[in-house]
């Protein structure tokens, strides 16, 4: 039988740490991507893939496209009148040429959609091309 006395030290002792501060979520947080799990940008011109050019099975659109990739690489276009759908045949390499360099962060891809006319409010409307064709004569 073993004895353990009060004089005895533990061999480990557990870091003191302040109310509220989670060591978990400080390791999470050092070792986590800084890239968000889902990236999008805008491509205001027409989206073509083996010589086809995509339209909106929707409402028939052809450019203005909000082109989403996630983490696993697959690529999503949406269109101005909310119509979102997995492009298979676009690659993340084909997304990564697209996005170019970080532009405006929003929290949520919602948000974005809102702030870039793909939430539906703008669907049918082309924009800045569509103003200068009007002016031309």
């Amino acid at each position: 039988m073993r004895v353990i006395t009060n004089d005895q030290q533990p061999r480990t002792t557990a870091p003191e740490t302040s109310p509220g501060d989670d060591p978990l979520l400080r390791l999470q947080q050092a070792t986590e991507e800084d890239r968000p799990r889902i990236r999008f940008t805008t491509h205001p011109d027409p989206i073509t893939i083996t010589g086809i050019t995509v339209m909106c099975p929707a409402c028939g659109a052809r450019r203005d496209w909000m082109v989403i990739g996630d983490v696993p690489g697959r690529v999503f276009l949406r269109c101005r009148c909310a119509h979102q759908w997995h492009e298979p045949e676009l690659t993340r390499a084909d997304f990564d040429a697209m996005i170019g360099a970080p532009g405006q962060k929003y929290p949520s891809l919602d948000v974005g959609a809102r702030d870039t006319g793909h939430d539906g409010t703008l669907a049918g409307s082309y924009l800045l091309d569509d103003l200068h064709a009007g002016m031309r004569g």
